[in-house]
Formats: C-alpha cells, structure tokens, sequence
C-alpha cells in the first residue's frame, strides 16, 4: 500500500512540475521535438489609408523545424514553392513558368526574409517572449506573449514594433500580430492565424516535382534585363559552337535569323527542342536557326543533345550575349531580318511553339 502511494505521490509532483512550465515552453517541446509539421497560414494586411484589407492563404510542410534552415514546401491557389537541398524554386501556374535564383547567395538572403522564415511558429518560438496575460480567442483560453522587436528614432519620433502570439490549450501558436507604434499609436497590426496542424515524429523526406512544360527564369533577372523589343536593331557577334566550331551572326545578311534562347534545365526549352529536331519542323530556306545557350557549359550542352543529329548551330557559354539580348528567362525567340532589326519578339509558353510549326508551313 505505502508503495502505492509512493508511486501517486510521485506522479502527482510530476504533473505540478508539468503545470509549472510555461506554455510557450511546452509549445517549444512540441514544435521542435516534431521532424514535420504541416499547417495553414492565413494572413492579413491591412492599408490605414484606404481602411481595405488584403489577405492570403498559404499551406506550408516543413521539414527538420529544429533547423534554421528547414527546408519546406508551401501552396496556395496558384502557385508551389520548393526548398530542398539549397535548392529554392517558385512554379506560378497561372504563368506556367518556374522561377529560380540564378546566384545562391540572392536565394539565401531571399528565403531568410520570406515570411514563412520571418513569421512561421518554428521562427517565432526561438524569439524571447514575455508573459502578458490569458486571452480569449474564439471563446477559448490563450497564453498571450509578447516580444520588442525594434525601438527606434526617425526624425524625431519613435518607431516601435512589437510582435504577440497567443498560445492554444494544445501548444500551438494559433496567432501571430505585428504591431506598429509611432511615438507610443498604434499603426497598422497584420495578424497571421494558424491551423490545421499537424505533427509527425516520423522523419520523412519529400520530392521536388517541377513541371516539364513550364517555361524557366531567375528572380535577378527580371529587373536588370528586359526583353528587346520588335523594331530593336541588334549587333553581330561571334562565338565557338558546342562541337567547337566557329559561329558568327552577321546582322545585315540575305537570310533572316531566328535566335533561339534556350535552357537544359528549362521544360518549355526542350519541347521546343524536340520538335525543332523533329522531321515536322522544316525551316525556311530564306532563313537560319541559331540556338544558344548562354548559362549552360559546353559539357552541359554536349549531354544535352547526346545521340541527337543537330543542323543548325548550338552555342554554349555565351552570357554576354544573353545580356547583350535581354534575357531574362527561357525560351526566347527573335526573328532578326536582313537588315538585323528585330521583326518578332517571343516569349511565352503559348507564343513560340505555334510560330514555328506556322513557319513549318510556309
């Protein structure tokens, strides 16, 4: 019997010693003892002079929380997001277009001020919280904790942020609130709540599905180089072919040139591939096909277009060149006539393809 109530002794000190942790740190406990957690994110931001409100709904996965480089893989109506052995990539559906960084050191600085890496609950539950009170949300109980983020001086005036989270009865965070004081009045407040968790212990691993007919480009691209457009008159160059030929555009010739910028690492690029070295695609005597390949190596190339037979030129290793022409993304196509003006600028997923089987034709 004394044994018996030795071992309901014990118990009963170790659910006080339970109900004296603080909830923000059982919420710690349960996040990062977690090797996946799933959840949606529900956003709003609010505009103080138009009284609107913008909101938006993200499902993110993410994977080793404990990590502060967790990888992840986030949804939403239009568009998926990948990150996976320093890896990022973007498909916007709506586009049919993947985007990428070109450079790792922009996608490093990118990620870590996305908001998931700013505001998800694995990022906030390693900030230093204060207790403020229990709250209730939706007629239920809530741990309210609050944390300074900045104080700060601008032209006279206090700038102050305060970030607050309030913790559920199971050890979620449900909200998140940035709010924004000057010189002690509250600005805008943007509120994140989150549901539908749901922890896995289990280590899991995920796989990158990127869609083989998308078009491809890169974030640092978009607003340093833009597309040349119709009646831009372009320069010859010269340049050494992946059989290690020699190359030259002329931009006053009797053909007009097809200049045809193209990817390996591009879906859209190699349907147009394929078919431009199809028995379907018959080019124009009057014109000539030039395929290049600026951000690819010559050994990338090669592997490429192994076992292929290749009548036209194909060019690797040509930057310049791809700045030179404003490429931003892939594929991209321009039709230079005789006098080397640009006739036709495309650069769609829709656009390219049915200009070459209509030229087929002709």
């Amino acid at each position: 019997m004394k044994k018996i109530l030795g071992i309901i002794f014990l118990l009963l000190n170790i659910c006080q010693l339970f109900a004296q942790v603080p909830d923000i740190e059982k919420a710690k406990r349960k996040y990062f003892k977690a090797n996946v957690i799933s959840y949606k994110t529900t956003a709003y931001y609010p505009n103080p002079e138009t009284n609107a409100t913008s909101v938006f709904s993200v499902l993110h996965t993410v994977y080793k929380p404990q990590s502060s480089d967790f990888e992840f893989y986030s949804k939403n109506e239009t568009s998926e997001e990948f990150y996976k052995n320093n890896s990022y990539y973007l498909v916007n559906h709506s586009e049919k277009t993947v985007y990428e960084y070109e450079n790792k050191d922009n996608q490093k600085d990118a990620i870590s001020s996305s908001r998931l890496r700013q505001f998800g609950p694995t990022t906030l539950l390693k900030k230093k919280w204060s207790y403020i009170d229990d709250t209730q949300i939706d007629g239920k109980i809530h741990s309210h904790y609050s944390n300074i983020e900045s104080s700060n001086h601008y032209e006279g005036k206090e700038i102050k942020v305060e970030y607050h989270i309030y913790i559920s009865g199971n050890f979620t965070i449900s909200k998140f609130e940035r709010k924004s004081f000057v010189d002690g009045k509250l600005g805008q407040t943007v509120t994140y709540v989150f549901s539908n968790y749901i922890f896995l212990d289990k280590t899991t691993n995920f796989k990158v599905f990127l869609p083989k007919d998308y078009a491809l480009k890169y974030y640092e691209r978009q607003d340093s180089l833009k597309i040349l457009a119709k009646n831009t008159a372009v320069s010859s160059f010269k340049a050494i072919d992946f059989n290690g030929k020699p190359v030259s555009f002329d931009s006053k010739k009797e053909k007009q040139t097809l200049l045809l910028f193209s990817s390996t690492n591009c879906g859209y690029s190699k349907i147009i591939s394929d078919y431009i070295l199809s028995s379907n695609f018959k080019l124009n005597p009057q014109m000539e096909l030039i395929n290049i390949f600026g951000s690819d190596s010559k050994a990338s190339v090669t592997k490429y277009f192994v076992n292929k037979e290749v009548n036209f030129p194909v060019i690797p290793d040509l930057k310049d060149i791809e700045q030179q022409f404003g490429i931003n993304g892939y594929p991209i196509l321009y039709l230079v006539n005789e006098n080397g003006i640009i006739i036709e600028t495309l650069d769609s997923t829709n656009q390219i393809l049915p200009f070459l089987k209509n030229l087929s034709k002709k």
